[in-house]
């Protein structure tokens, strides 16, 4: 699939962040490697997760802690109900932060969301990919024990590999 720009339609949130942190090749970088549409539905991800950088938003909607932390990425809370095999662009399954520990308020380093749809495994994925976002950029891997498969969505914290990128290098903790 062609990529498109459309400059009109990246978040304003998100360049005024790049832009804050000095980074504009950053801003100009993520929005002309995506497509119009998939920008788009990443800005209404971004809208619709905002609240979560109070983490006692996140426990109070549901997520819990799912005690899995991944090096280059991050602890992860899931919201069970949400784990029901079907792919909502504004309902990821999973929030991953630095620290998961409740009570940090805004505090907590919200770092991305992931989402997490039933593969038919395991051993193997045995379902197709799921479709996800608009175009075909994301990245879905099998997840743990090959029962998931997961799409990683680096929305609050630059991935110099790519948005849908699994690990993150700048993520040394």
């Amino acid at each position: 699939m062609k990529k498109t720009t459309d400059f009109s339609i990246l978040s304003l949130a998100t360049l005024t962040f790049l832009l804050a942190q000095g980074l504009p090749e950053l801003a100009l970088a993520e929005s002309t490697a995506l497509s119009a549409d998939t920008n788009r539905e990443l800005a209404q991800v971004k809208r619709a997760t905002a609240k979560y950088h109070n983490i006692d938003s996140a426990y109070a909607d549901g997520y819990i802690d799912a005690n899995f932390y991944l090096a280059g990425v991050g602890c992860h809370l899931i919201n069970p109900g949400y784990l029901d095999g079907s792919f909502e662009l504004t309902k990821p399954e999973l929030l991953i932060y630095k620290d998961c520990t409740p009570g940090q308020g805004g505090k907590a380093e919200f770092r991305a969301i992931e989402y997490a749809t039933f593969c038919g495994g395991p051993p193997t994925c045995t379902l197709p990919v799921p479709e996800g976002l608009s175009g075909d950029a994301d990245i879905w891997t099998p997840g743990p024990n090959s029962a998931l498969w997961t799409l990683h969505v680096w929305t609050w914290r630059h991935n110099p590999d790519g948005i849908f990128v699994k690990v993150n290098p700048r993520i040394t903790d």
